[in-house]
């Protein structure tokens, strides 16, 4: 978990909340970054004027990231606690100041033009994906991969009841008021389930919605997601999942 002892947690905590903060954690990705700043930027500006767009960096600099974010107004912080998936998402939820939290990868994969279909949902859901699998809905990934993210997605879906057709995507729009209550423990992309699987506890008529988007092709630099691999161990994560569910369910039943 992370250090609410930080210096960047405390001065975000004295910040005042804002309408939306777009939130892209970064490790490695600065060349990618400079291609998609310029249109988030302009695409969240045609949403609302109160906005951020809060880059989550690596602990220790890696690249130019920071110098990245600074040429097009971003806001850079860095990661507490570690330098994991989960450890990025942690850090924005303790960081970003706006009442309704979009999520997106920093490779290119999610693209701006999304943004205002998402954004127009964010009053009927509490989290909106941007989905593969819906209606309308498209991957650029090699059909091998579409087909084991497909199996994914299914198991999972099928395991926990998940009310959605793409629970690995990351691209995702949150009501504030779902994400802060949550004790998150994932620390590979799994906290994207954990997500959904404690939300829904926690809140059983939770309203989970999807918008059909395409998945691109990154920009730039490596993947540094490894879907063969996470396949493989895929069981150990569904034991895992399923054991942070019934944690999740005895607290509520405790409280």
């Amino acid at each position: 978990m992370i250090d609410s002892r930080s210096s960047e947690s405390s001065s975000s905590a004295s910040q005042a909340p804002i309408t939306l903060s777009i939130c892209i954690p970064a490790y490695r990705e600065a060349a990618s970054l400079a291609m998609i700043l310029p249109s988030i930027m302009e695409a969240a500006t045609a949403l609302t004027p109160d906005f951020e767009v809060l880059i989550v960096d690596t602990q220790e600099p890696m690249d130019d990231t920071a110098e990245v974010c600074a040429r097009y107004g971003a806001r850079h912080v860095r990661r507490s606690g570690g330098n994991s998936f989960g450890d990025a998402v942690r850090t924005i939820i303790q960081q970003a100041r706006g009442l309704y939290m979009l999520c997106m990868d920093a490779d290119g994969s999610h693209s701006a033009s999304y943004l205002a279909a998402m954004w127009a949902e964010r009053e009927r859901n509490e989290i909106t994906i941007g989905s593969r699998y819906v209606a309308g809905g498209h991957t650029e990934n090699p059909v091998v991969l579409i087909f084991m993210s497909y199996v994914l997605n299914l198991t999972f879906r099928v395991a926990f009841s998940i009310k959605a057709k793409d629970v690995t995507n990351s691209f995702r729009l949150y009501q504030r008021a779902v994400l802060t209550p949550l004790r998150l423990e994932s620390n590979d992309f799994d906290i994207l389930e954990e997500i959904l699987i404690k939300a829904s506890i926690r809140n059983p008529q939770m309203r989970l919605g999807e918008v059909p988007v395409t998945f691109g092709r990154r920009k730039a630099g490596e993947s540094k997601r490894k879907l063969v691999q996470f396949v493989f161990g895929y069981l150990k994560t569904l034991q895992r999942l399923r054991s942070f569910a019934a944690t999740a369910r005895k607290e509520k039943a405790s409280a």
